[in-house]
């Protein structure tokens, strides 16, 4: 192997080996770090001066106690408010763990006054009914271990009952909610009304910097998905109209979606005298759980570039019936690398091929740059003549690492952030494959034993690949 040829392999492994040390002194995780916010939605253009925005405050409302509800399902268990009608205001995940390994908890300070329900009265005056309500069923905890159970809220609004119905199920991440209005149209303008989450969703990785990469508010409107991702530390404002299939805030892991049936704050307005119903998902980034819906709302998911998410989604479902076999999503990723390896080495060939004809044609392009060096012309039609008659291909190792590109762009945006490798253990040290493999740490700088690994095995593959030739 040649001195240039060396040398860029020692500095690759360089970069990989000191790229963690360098980011976290470019970019350390904020302890207080502040997560970015987007201001609600707003459907409604209404021509409304903060001094007409009013909060329902009756003494009724006011005199009832905050009351909170416990709620446990096989998969989560949660704490629910009567503020709003229904604020959750803990959200706990059993099947998925913190850095402290404590349980993921999808509510905080920030977003735990949500579920608001908003209009703007036949007096013009915008109303957020954000008291506390009357608790229909007279319990202090709801145990949901099969079927589904019921919790059912309600309020008055000039004489008129607002009732709000949640409805748990023991296996899924999906919690439906029925609004009912009295003559609604003896209050609100428009027969319109808005339901709001507030405050987008907590950082629940050990990084936060890369966490807050993936933060991002979209909504699919019209069958368009459309949205943005807002900006570290700063709130923006997006407005957005159409008939909405759902509004959604994400993670790099989970989501906060409503769903209605007939960013970081998201708000949806329907109908006071349509069918009242939506569907609130709260949970992982889990693309069967996320396309049972069939509104789109799987798109959240990243499977890699727009055009590549056929590809993504077989790598992705190949994975998963791999780990039915494999119970080790380690090993399965090593089997996957074994089997993506076997599958492009028809191509890997083909690229070296073509590379040993370049390297053996070099001595006879350069005699041939020494005898036309003063006609260009010349000495590049004698270059593809030579090309011809040798059979080489000065792009043929190029075509075929094109080729391959689909492939690897779509493995590696879902290795970064397929919920499945959060937590999973290999072996060893390696008790987390979505995170980097650090053994130990000297100061802040951690030594990652497999990037190590991974330049020696580059190294070693070019030595046996390279020409025979070859210094």
């Amino acid at each position: 192997m040649d001195r240039q040829t060396l040398l860029a392999f020692l500095l690759i492994g360089f970069i990989i080996v000191l790229y963690p040390w360098y980011m976290s002194i470019v970019s350390p995780p904020e302890l207080n770090m502040v997560p970015p916010s987007t201001q609600p939605k707003e459907l409604i253009n209404e021509n409304i001066t903060p001094e007409r925005i009013k909060t329902v405050a009756t003494k009724k409302l006011d005199s009832i106690p905050v009351k909170s509800i416990g709620v446990s399902t096989n998969l989560y268990d949660l704490t629910i408010s009567n503020k709003n009608g229904g604020a959750f205001t803990n959200f706990n995940l059993y099947k998925y763990q913190d850095h402290n390994d404590n349980l993921v908890n999808l509510i905080d300070n920030d977003n735990s006054n949500n579920m608001v329900i908003g209009f703007v009265s036949i007096d013009g005056d915008k109303i957020f009914l954000d008291k506390n309500w009357s608790l229909v069923d007279k319990i202090n905890s709801l145990s949901v271990e099969r079927g589904q159970k019921s919790l059912t809220f309600k309020t008055n609004f000039s004489n008129q009952t607002i009732t709000k119905k949640y409805t748990f199920y023991a296996d899924t991440y999906n919690i439906d909610v029925d609004v009912e209005f009295e003559n609604p149209s003896q209050f609100i303008s428009r027969n319109q009304y808005t339901l709001n989450w507030n405050g987008g969703m907590p950082a629940t990785e050990k990084n936060l910097s890369n966490d807050y990469l993936f933060f991002e508010g979209y909504a699919s409107l019209g069958g368009e998905r459309m949205g943005s991702k807002p900006k570290k530390g700063k709130s923006t404002v997006e407005n957005q109209n159409g008939s909405t299939l759902w509004s959604a805030i994400k993670t790099k892991y989970f989501i906060s979606a409503i769903i209605p049936k007939p960013i970081y704050n998201t708000e949806i307005t329907q109908s006071s005298n349509s069918n009242n119903r939506f569907t609130v998902y709260l949970g992982p980034l889990d693309y069967d759980s996320l396309s049972d819906f069939n509104v789109g709302l799987e798109e959240n998911v990243d499977l890699g570039w727009a055009l590549f998410r056929p590809i993504g989604q077989v790598i992705s479902w190949l994975l998963t019936k791999m780990y039915a076999i494999i119970p080790n999503y380690g090993l399965v990723v090593v089997v996957f690398a074994f089997l993506i390896k076997l599958l492009l080495n028809p191509l890997t060939v083909k690229t070296f091929e073509s590379t040993r004809k370049m390297q053996a044609l070099a001595p006879e392009i350069q005699k041939l740059k020494e005898k036309y060096k003063n006609d260009p012309q010349k000495m590049s039609r004698a270059q593809m003549e030579l090309y011809k008659n040798s059979g080489a291909n000065p792009l043929g190792g190029c075509l075929p690492m094109l080729i391959q590109m689909p492939i690897l762009v779509s493995v590696f945006s879902i290795f970064r952030s397929k919920i499945e490798f959060r937590g999973a253990p290999f072996f060893g040290w390696i008790s987390d494959l979505s995170v980097p493999d650090t053994l130990i740490s000297i100061g802040s700088f951690p030594i990652n034993i497999l990037p190590v690994l991974m330049g020696s095995t580059m190294f070693i593959q070019q030595k046996m690949m390279s020409a025979p030739n070859a210094d």
